[in-house]
């Protein structure tokens, strides 16, 4: 599809895809009208309630005084949620950005609020909540293994119940459990850009009072990304084998135990650097060259594709992880329930990224060989990605983090007809250890003042972060009247931990490199210096909320609140880190909610809709080093941010579901300046002198003021057949939005919208279903992260497979 950078075009576009928008929605409307071919699949005559536990007990969703939106597991499977990002196309409300390097910094954003890392150390803004135990990232959370009951997104500070890191909000995951009757089934998918999916489901009883359920996945993908290059196939696959086992025991009456282990073993083609434009401080030209392997031409063509690269290192994810989670539930009486809920998880990553992003290679250089006019194998470049030195601690560029953690909450619960009290604790203790190096080489520029030979710069930097954390909290809610609610939480954590960081910083004039790894002699180094640190850090705060509910009507209740969220230390193991910046100031952050819950036409429609303020004081974020890939975390002053949020469900008819939602964010920073961005002008808003910017009123990365999705799901019994036919449609748009926190004009994401369908067969029985899918079916560019790094890269993206348009057919047979 072409790019289009002038903005009549954009909107000639934009009506396009909408017209194509509205065609595909009438042709789902179309068989509404067609009553001799079909007959009702079911009668639905009302909007379903829907339970939740976002208040840690089960509740219906309209009496729950939260902006939550509750996504069941028919709304997952039929959508095609995939991953934790695939929530963007269903939540108004939630934005997701990849991490440079691996899942431990993916960045969840609600409310224009969220940690906007890149790399590991900063906590996140949401927490995710995976049956009941608080994840330590979100990229642990892996939806593609599907047989999930439900995702709840909450929105607002949710410290109370959740604990910190929830500043922004939650994702409340709940998987399905064992049910007694006996269950079977196996699915696959294939799509046109050669992915494979396989699933296993077994369920049922393994004694009278011992319940089983077991899901397999198994996924081999393709990369979505060509890469030219001889040596190295193309980038972005993915081949994974998962698995989730359930337990469900019954001591007795009172006494009952869910234990659920996951696994999951997954090799991936990473999230390459695809360059979209030139170096600014450096020749452009020599970019281009060494994108075309010597040939200017061609590495333009390469450049203006983002599905293409041209990359002579390899570029890669790889990950391990596996959890355990015992559930224990004693029911004390009727009013007393005493939950136990102990967990282990622990997480093992490796990455590697082709940092210069071209075919690029200092060979079998050495520093007698390598002078400025040497450009056979470097192309001229300013500076050239080294696979590794004689000093990095993996034998090889790029990082590895290995994670593990264990957490017990418990707590008690009381209920009777007008109060529910939850009270409890929480523990954490947490252990993290990792190791990075990105050598570059570097040739002389006479431009810039450097030595006056070509040299290898790199800071090789291995971390142990040792943490623990506790809590206490109680939640009450009281009816006061039959038709007023009031309630309030408070919750004290606090959180100690130890950072080992060490580093070495070298610019190295003598070295020997053989097939473009290096050994570099550091007794004659024009620098080197260790930056070794053993540091504690501690922080402590509380979380709470106050709020009061009213029931206007049967069917129309409204609601207020206000509430406190509260993230701890960040821990900066960059290779920036030092004894007094190894950790960020704790963020806390104060918000105030009106919101509104109805339903509509005799229970036809429901509407849920809120108002929000927020502020967030020393904001957690991270900043990209100049000239490098890497980033630093850094507090980011404060942000201010107030909107509005709707989701609603129109029963249309009995055969029509058509859900809605909508989200308009006002988010600016305060008290907050920042390094000016490469080529940043004083009539750009650059103080020239201090190269300082001033973010004040600037609207953070991630964070469209305005977005909203819409789907239409239409099920009918076909008359002359025993089949139910089902049609899908999705549609999520959203604003302009910021990829990076210098905004920098180039590395904005312009307007755009993804348009999704299905449609499907299913027998009466559900023994055998199938179904035809296309993602993105209007050929959408987008990226979801761009980034700047003058003049090691240039400007770069990260291409998802979701940016293009991709079809696929799913089979399903359940026993």
């Amino acid at each position: 599809m072409r790019i289009s950078n002038n903005k009549e075009t954009d909107l000639r576009l934009c009506k396009s895809s909408s017209m194509l928008n509205l065609t595909l929605i009438a042709l789902i409307l179309l068989p509404i009208s067609i009553t001799a071919q079909a007959q009702q699949a079911k009668a639905r005559n009302v909007i379903e309630e829907v339970i939740v536990t976002a208040q840690k007990r089960e509740q219906s969703i309209a009496d729950v005084p939260l902006s939550i939106q509750a996504l069941g597991a028919d709304k997952l499977e039929r959508e095609r949620i995939e991953s934790l990002g695939d929530l963007r196309f269903v939540s108004p409300s939630f934005t997701f950005s990849a991490a440079t390097g691996g899942g431990l910094a993916n960045s969840i954003s609600m409310r224009g609020l969220g940690s906007f890392s890149s790399e590991g150390g900063v906590q996140p803004s949401v927490s995710t909540v995976l049956d009941g135990v608080p994840l330590s990232r979100s990229g642990e959370f892996s939806a593609d293994l599907g047989d999930i009951e439900r995702i709840e997104v909450i929105t607002g500070p949710q410290g109370t119940l959740f604990g910190r890191n929830s500043t922004a909000g939650a994702l409340n995951i709940t998987r399905k459990g064992p049910s007694p009757e006996f269950e079977a089934s196996i699915e696959g998918s294939v799509t046109d850009d050669s992915e494979r999916v396989l699933k296993l489901m077994l369920n049922g009883p393994l004694s009278d009072s011992i319940l089983g359920r077991v899901n397999i996945l198994s996924k081999d993908r393709d990369g979505h990304i060509r890469n030219l290059h001889a040596d190295h196939g193309d980038a972005g696959g993915d081949e994974s084998l998962a698995a989730v086992a359930k337990l469900a025991i019954d001591f007795s009456d009172a006494v009952s135990m869910m234990i659920s282990a996951d696994f999951n073993d997954s090799e991936t083609g990473g999230n390459p650097l695809v360059t979209f434009d030139t170096d600014t401080l450096y020749d452009p030209e020599a970019r281009y060259t060494a994108l075309g392997d010597g040939d200017a031409e061609r590495g333009r063509k390469i450049m203006a594709d983002p599905f293409t690269i041209n990359n002579n290192s390899p570029d890669f994810y790889n990950f391990e992880q596996w959890g355990i989670v015992a559930d224990l539930t004693w029911q004390l009486s009727d009013n007393w329930t005493l939950k136990s809920l102990t967990s282990a998880r622990g997480w093992e990553q490796e990455f590697g990224l082709d940092i210069d992003s071209t075919p690029a290679s200092v060979g079998n250089l050495n520093s007698l060989t390598a002078n400025i006019t040497e450009t056979e194998n470097t192309y001229g470049l300013f500076a050239v990605a080294v696979d590794g030195t004689n000093y990095s601690p993996l034998g090889r560029s790029g990082g590895a983090n290995s994670v593990d953690y264990q957490t017990q909450e418990l707590r008690l619960e009381y209920g009777d007809e007008r109060m529910s009290v939850v009270a409890g604790g929480y523990y954490q203790n947490y252990h993290e250890d990792g190791a990075v190096a990105v050598p570059v080489w570097v040739r002389q520029n006479p431009d810039i003042p450097l030595p006056p030979t070509p040299f290898i710069v790199s800071d090789p930097y291995t971390n142990d972060l040792e943490q623990t954390s506790w809590a206490v909290f109680g939640d009450v809610t009281y009816d006061v009247t039959d038709i007023f609610q009031v309630f309030a939480g408070l919750r004290w954590t606090d959180e100690q931990a130890t950072l080992d960081h060490q580093q070495r910083s070298f610019v190295a004039s003598v070295y020997s490199c053989e097939n473009n790894f290096c050994d570099v002699d550091l007794t004659v180094a024009i620098l080197n210096e260790e930056k070794n640190h053993v540091t504690d850090g501690e922080a402590a705060d509380w979380s709470g909320r106050l709020g009061g509910r009213w029931t206007l009507s049967d069917d129309t209740n409204v609601y207020t609140s206000y509430s406190r969220g509260f993230i701890g230390i960040g821990v900066n193991y960059t290779r920036s880190s030092t004894p007094e910046n190894a950790y960020l100031n704790p963020s806390v952050s104060d918000a105030y909610e009106v919101g509104i819950k109805t339903m509509l036409f005799d229970s036809r429609m429901q509407l849920h809709g809120a108002i929000f303020y927020q502020i967030v004081e020393e904001l957690q974020t991270t900043k990209r080093v100049p000239g490098s890939t890497q980033t630093a975390p850094i507090n980011a002053g404060n942000l201010y941010t107030q909107g509005f949020e709707l989701n609603g469900t129109w029963l249309a008819t009995q055969s029509l579901e058509i859900q809605f939602g909508a989200a308009f964010t006002d988010a600016e920073f305060r008290d907050f300046e920042l390094d000016c961005y490469v080529g940043q002008s004083a009539e750009d808003g650059c103080n020239t002198n201090t190269n300082i910017q001033d973010m004040e009123g600037q609207q953070p990365p991630q964070a469209p003021r305005f977005k909203y999705t819409l789907s239409g799901n239409y099920e009918r019994q076909l008359l002359d057949l025993p089949m139910d036919v089902t049609l899908n449609a999705n549609y999520v748009w959203q604003d302009e939005t910021a990829t990076d926190l210098k905004r920098h004009p180039k590395l904005f994401q312009e307007a755009y919208g993804l348009l999704n369908v299905s449609a499907g067969l299913r027998t009466h029985s559900g023994k055998y279903e199938i179904s035809l899918f296309g993602r993105n079916v209007t050929d959408e560019f987008y990226a979801l992260r761009k980034g700047h790094s003058d003049p090691v890269t240039g400007y770069f993206q990260y291409t998802v497979r979701g940016a293009q348009a991709y079809w696929g057919v799913n089979g399903k047979l359940r026993f």
